[in-house]
């Protein structure tokens, strides 16, 4: 069933277009990547998603629900979640802290909200460790177990990631990767992407769209694209 529908979405700053009547789909249960260089069009289509940018043109629907016009706390509300670039946790608060604040859109007892952080260090066993230590005392891996747990902290119905292996050291970056599979297979969480490193990102998506200048070149099953030779060529050192 498709979670997400998007059509002939265009993003104007100013004169320029940062994205041009691109349309895709993300189905309950997937994980779904958008691939491309650093100025693709990626960060802005989740941003865009998320209601932090306005779109200059097309349809933006999840569960069947228009979202173009929402603000992001109600976009929120209803399930659509971002894990954003560059991470963004709350420097000067506690793990414990930027965690609760994930939960700020819905109406949860303690209790429901003690089980929800139970689930996210059960994923992210380090962010326990450091439950009251400060964001900013963190390795950039550990911030981004940290977003991306505040994140799943909003109980969503589709987790967008964006750029989530930007800044790590490479062998977090496998962990990362590894806990994203993991919320797909073992949680159903479905999952849109956004990401540089082409290779991880189509070797853990089902289906991948590739973005140039702002525009959807090639889509297709991941597996498929991680073997095209023209996407090897572009992205992927081949």
């Amino acid at each position: 069933m498709s979670l997400l529908q998007v059509e002939n979405l265009t993003v104007r700053y100013g004169a320029i277009e940062a994205l041009r009547h691109i349309s895709f789909s993300v189905n309950e249960g997937e994980i779904v990547t958008f691939v491309g260089s650093n100025g693709a069009g990626k960060t802005t289509t989740m941003r865009t998603l998320s209601g932090l940018v306005r779109a200059s043109a097309g349809k933006i629907r999840f569960k069947g629900v228009g979202i173009d016009t929402l603000a992001s706390h109600q976009i929120v509300k209803l399930g659509l979640v971002q894990s954003p670039e560059g991470r963004l946790v709350f420097p000067d608060l506690s793990v414990k802290e930027n965690l609760l604040l994930g939960a700020f859109a819905r109406p949860a007892s303690n209790g429901e909200l003690q089980h929800e952080l139970e689930h996210v260090f059960a994923l992210f066993p380090r962010l326990k460790e450091r439950i009251n230590q400060d964001a900013h005392t963190l390795s950039g891996g550990e911030q981004q177990m940290l977003a991306i747990g505040r994140a799943l902290m909003a109980k969503p119905a589709l987790l967008l990631l964006d750029e989530p292996s930007l800044g790590i050291a490479p062998l977090l970056v496998q962990q990362i990767f590894q806990k994203i599979v993991e919320l797909n297979k073992k949680q159903g969480t479905t999952i849109l992407l956004a990401e540089q490193n082409a290779r991880m990102a189509l070797k853990i998506a089902h289906r991948a769209y590739v973005l140039e200048v702002g525009e959807i070149v090639q889509q297709g099953v991941a597996a498929d694209l991680l073997n095209d030779e023209r996407l090897q060529k572009a992205y992927l050192g081949g």
